[in-house]
């Protein structure tokens, strides 16, 4: 296993707060990145890979490897992330490679730009919406079973670290300042009462 903090991605697709199904696979936490070609994590991704497909089949590793990303067994794709469905590229992932994350064990630890804990899943959903950029805590590992053989990446943790264009439409949640002056003063209600 190879624990690497990828730091500043775009994330899409968050089950973060609470765990979900993709098909009628079992739910999992995850998340997937958007990860720019340019972007020095790409040569580190690539070797955590590496390492954990020669720490699994040793002398065959790199070999294994190189067939497992023929066959987009790997979590880490050189190449935009698309529909199943449609084979259309999914917004922001445009000319961009991902890595897609799963954890169905146990819900990655979550915070805030100032490193304070955030629980409860509306927090968590409105801090880390799809479209914000987080510092990511990963983890990838070898698997060989009967499910077969991939090199997988589980969501360990992750930290907001700025906003950016949402995902799927929408805006924002509202906030407090969007109410001011408009809130009743706290003293003068407690006045009434």
């Amino acid at each position: 296993m190879s624990i690497l903090m990828l730091k500043n991605k775009v994330h899409a697709f968050p089950a973060i707060a609470e765990a979900a199904s993709i098909g009628d696979g079992e739910p999992a936490f995850g998340t997937r990145l958007v990860i720019d070609p340019k972007d020095d994590d790409v040569a580190l991704i690539e070797k955590a890979m590496k390492e954990v497909a020669r720490a699994k089949w040793k002398d065959d590793g790199d070999a294994v490897l190189a067939m497992l990303i023929e066959d987009g067994k790997v979590a880490f794709e050189r190449k935009p992330y698309r529909s199943k469905k449609t084979g259309k590229v999914y917004e922001g992932f445009e000319g961009k490679f991902n890595l897609g994350t799963r954890n169905p064990k146990a819900q990655p630890t979550v915070f805030n730009q100032y490193g304070e804990p955030v629980t409860g899943k509306s927090a968590i959903e409105q801090l880390v919406y799809s479209g914000c950029r987080i510092n990511a805590k990963v983890e990838f590992w070898a698997q060989d079973n009967s499910f077969g053989r991939r090199i997988n990446c589980s969501l360990l943790g992750v930290m907001f670290a700025g906003d950016g264009e949402r995902f799927g439409g929408g805006s924002a949640p509202a906030s407090a300042d969007d109410f001011a002056g408009m809130a009743t003063a706290k003293a003068a209600a407690e006045d009434v009462l």
